[in-house]
């Protein structure tokens, strides 16, 4: 009985106390958001797809773009909320085709701007060296099963126990 309590106990501290969680990270890229482009020219587009991990800070992300009126010049993930300009955040760099995939380990200050939504991506192009196409990076979290499967297994450890008795 008491190895029975032990077994249960320890299922339920890996559930509530395991913090590890993935994110995933997507989001359109166009002209309409780029606050640098405030007439909306040119006929740009593209998205953003990745996710991030919180326990290694590993960020995987892929962006595809298409129609701008030019060569890139530069890209930047920056720090602004919807329709807010903001100071760079983490460069991208290059060459850059499409698609373009890369991951970057980045820092806990990096991390909270990234997890509250603040974060956004900026493509500059030589006719627009502000940027061309912005786009808002959605952040969504993936519920981590783990814990739960632990508890639950631990439940079941206990009750095929008091069968055996």
């Amino acid at each position: 009985m008491k190895s029975s309590i032990i077994a249960l106990a320890l299922s339920f501290v890996a559930f509530v106390s395991a913090p590890a969680a993935t994110y995933t990270l997507s989001g359109p890229m166009d002209v309409f958001q780029a606050t640098t482009n405030p007439a909306n020219s040119g006929n740009g587009s593209g998205t953003i797809t990745g996710d991030y991990d919180d326990v290694t800070n590993t960020l995987n992300y892929t962006l595809t773009w298409e129609n701008l009126s030019g060569s890139i010049s530069n890209a930047h993930f920056h720090l602004g909320g919807p329709g807010t300009p903001g100071g760079v955040q983490l460069g991208i760099p290059g060459p850059w085709t499409s698609p373009y995939s890369r991951s970057e380990t980045i820092s806990d200050g990096l991390e909270a701007n990234l997890l509250a939504g603040d974060w956004y991506v900026n493509i500059h192009t030589s006719a627009f060296g502000g940027g061309e196409i912005r786009g808002q990076v959605l952040v969504t979290e993936i519920p981590e099963p783990s814990g739960a499967a632990l508890l639950l297994a631990g439940a079941a450890a206990v009750g095929l126990r008091r069968r055996r008795r």
